[in-house]
């Protein structure tokens, strides 16, 4: 055989060995100046043991589908979701669910625009399911205004490898550096907060987001005139399932193993300072009866604003509420109850009014301007910090003879700041018979 035969060998091995790593990639995929019809990345949430939602926003309508599996880095034969198509009317923006995934699970996932090259690959994982003891790692933190952009800590974050994202709210700040009015100001407004270090922060990691007061109007309460706008930009940039019941519901409890259990609560759309209530009976009652019947080791209520705070706009506004709140946990020994809360542009560690034996965590900003109206001498803290923004990490331990949770703060180098175990002290044991 003559060296051009040899070399003609050669050719095809090497030919047949790219064809085998790239798997079944369309030309049309592999053309890195073909459009991928995506105008964002990736972003999920409200991912249980069993389901996900990911959060899609494309160049125009276009009708689009999520392709997922677990193992196969050829993709060669994905699950499919039905296609969806995007419209105007949403900002070309779409929630896409995932149902029956397996528990405890890593999943990868891509958006696909018929016609078009395929979106990147992300990733997340499901949680385990409600009766396993798996410990838990997640993160924590609010406050991410546009003009503190980019938005650095986000990394630290993902390089954290959470199990999950606890966004506290003002996710944007509407009423500042060009005020939003109509829809389409709202909806600039998150597209601003999707740099580059966010997108990737949520390309790995699923998102639990509740909104506070600058999504609509600082210090907005269930009167204002943009709430439902401001309420349908949130619902359409944000993966957030859905209520059957009610539409509007934005309060919402999800389950994570046996450690972990997040109570959500909306303190913004139904606060009436008329009345003097925050959440509203029916989500008081919602609450307090998930707290009751939970299983999980430990119950987390996640408040955009401080329960430990005097101030205005603030639970010290709603003290009825808020005190029956702290009386029926209290009365009715319901354990493992731990309080989180942001807002207030500090990191603290609070003691509750009346019962300073319950503390609260807050963390943050992420992304905004620092405190400069609380005081570090104020009697209820046992930690303060007002020179930096701060994410918070939780770590749930079930494998030790005593669960804890370890809750951390960390600056914007990623230095730690301070840290609290958590143990038998912080919530209300069970009397003996």
């Amino acid at each position: 055989m003559n060296d051009s035969f040899y070399t003609w060998l050669k050719w095809v091995g090497c030919l047949g060995s790219l064809l085998a790593l790239m798997g079944c990639v369309t030309p049309e995929e592999r053309n890195p100046f073909r459009s991928n019809g995506l105008e964002m990345g990736c972003a999920v949430g409200d991912v249980t043991h069993n389901e996900a939602l990911v959060w899609v926003k494309t160049e125009g309508p276009q009708e689009v589908q999520v392709l997922y599996m677990t193992d196969d880095p050829h993709w060669i034969a994905p699950q499919e979701t039905l296609l969806t198509l995007t419209s105007a009317d949403r900002d070309f923006t779409a929630r896409i669910p995932l149902v029956n995934l397996s528990p405890q699970t890593r999943y990868f996932y891509r958006m696909l625009v018929p016609g078009k090259r395929r979106g990147p690959i992300c990733q997340f994982v499901t949680a385990p399911l409600p009766q396993d003891s798996k410990s838990v790692t997640f993160v924590i933190g609010g406050d991410t205004r546009n003009s503190f952009r980019p938005f650095s800590i986000f990394e630290f974050m993902r390089e954290a490898e959470p199990d999950f994202f606890v966004y506290l709210g003002d996710t944007i700040y509407a009423d500042k550096d060009a005020e939003a009015l109509t829809l389409p100001d709202y909806w600039k407004k998150y597209v601003e907060n999707r740099d580059g270090i966010t997108q990737r922060l949520f390309a790995t990691t699923p998102i639990f987001v509740m909104w506070d007061d600058h999504e609509v109007d600082s210090d907005f309460t269930m009167i204002h005139r943009r709430l439902p706008i401001g309420r349908q930009a949130f619902f359409d940039y944000w993966p957030i399932r859905s209520s059957i019941q009610d539409p509007y519901r934005l309060y919402r409890s999800f389950k994570w193993g046996k450690g972990v259990e997040l109570f959500l609560l909306d303190c913004r759309q139904y606060r009436n300072p008329e009345t003097k209530m925050m959440i509203g009976d029916e989500q008081k009652e919602w609450l307090l009866q998930g707290l009751a019947a939970s299983s999980a080791t430990f119950k987390f209520i996640v408040s955009s604003v401080p329960f430990s705070d005097p101030r205005d706009d603030k639970w010290g506004e709603y003290p009825d509420e808020r005190d029956d709140i702290l009386r029926t946990i209290k009365e009715q020994h319901i354990p493992g109850v731990i309080f989180l809360a942001g807002d207030v542009h500090h990191a603290a560690v609070s003691h509750m009014p009346h019962d300073p034996a319950v503390r609260e965590f807050i963390f943050g900003p992420l992304a905004a301007p620092m405190n400069y109206k609380v005081s570090r001498l104020e009697p209820r803290f046992e930690f303060f910090h007002e020179t930096s923004q701060n994410y918070g990490k939780v770590i749930v331990h079930l494998d030790s003879p005593t669960p804890f949770v370890q809750v951390e703060w960390f600056d914007p180098t990623n230095t730690l700041l301070h840290r609290v175990d958590v143990e038998n002290e912080q919530y209300y044991p069970h009397e003996q018979e």
